[in-house]
């Protein structure tokens, strides 16, 4: 059987379209895997980063915790009895636990892309089933004082009050995907001492 030959120009540009076709198809599946990749990676540096984050948190809270050691001697519960001086340390802390300089960014650039600011700063006091809570403010001084009741009070992140503690909470620029910066905040509540039963 012999073709004509337009019949063999069909058929060529039917393979030459079918192929293209394919070909774009191919490209359109490895570009959606390339993104879907990327955007694991960036989900896996901002878990890397928020982790980091928190253990800062954690050990500039507990760094800041100055408790009445007389109190505690006396009565087995630890207070904290400058909400000022205690939010000092924190900054002092925080500052060498996240590695920052004197304008408050970091030298990791992948981690932090540029000034940290502290947003919150609280202490609990916690005697007997109340909890006394003083917020200290970006100028070093308490803002604000409540109290509520042991066992309900909540922190900002949502952790309930049983024991002194201290709640702090940052805002820090990251670097996201295709150089778009983004604003996190990251808040951790620390339990200084859990109070011994009397049996």
């Amino acid at each position: 059987m012999h073709f004509g030959k337009s019949e063999r120009q069909q058929q060529n540009t039917r393979r030459k379209d079918s192929g293209q076709a394919e070909w774009v198809v191919g490209l359109f599946w490895t570009l959606i895997l390339s993104i879907l990749l990327y955007a694991q990676l960036q989900i896996a540096s901002w878990r890397t980063t928020g982790m980091y984050m928190e253990d800062a948190l954690a050990a500039s809270n507990l760094a800041s915790a100055l408790v009445d050691i007389q109190e505690y001697g006396k009565t087995n519960k630890a207070i904290i009895p400058d909400a000022e001086q205690a939010y000092e340390i924190y900054l002092e802390a925080l500052r060498d636990n996240l590695q920052l300089d004197e304008q408050w960014e970091c030298q990791n650039k992948s981690l932090i892309s540029g000034k940290v600011e502290v947003a919150d700063y609280i202490v609990y006091n916690v005697e007997q089933n109340r909890v006394i809570a003083a917020r200290v403010g970006a100028n070093g001084c308490v803002t604000e004082r409540w109290d509520g009741e042991k066992g309900v009070l909540t922190a900002p992140d949502g952790g309930v009050i049983e024991h002194p503690g201290i709640y702090s909470e940052i805002i820090f620029p990251v670097q996201g995907s295709w150089g778009i910066t983004i604003m996190a905040h990251k808040g951790k509540l620390v339990d200084i001492v859990v109070e011994r039963r009397e049996e």
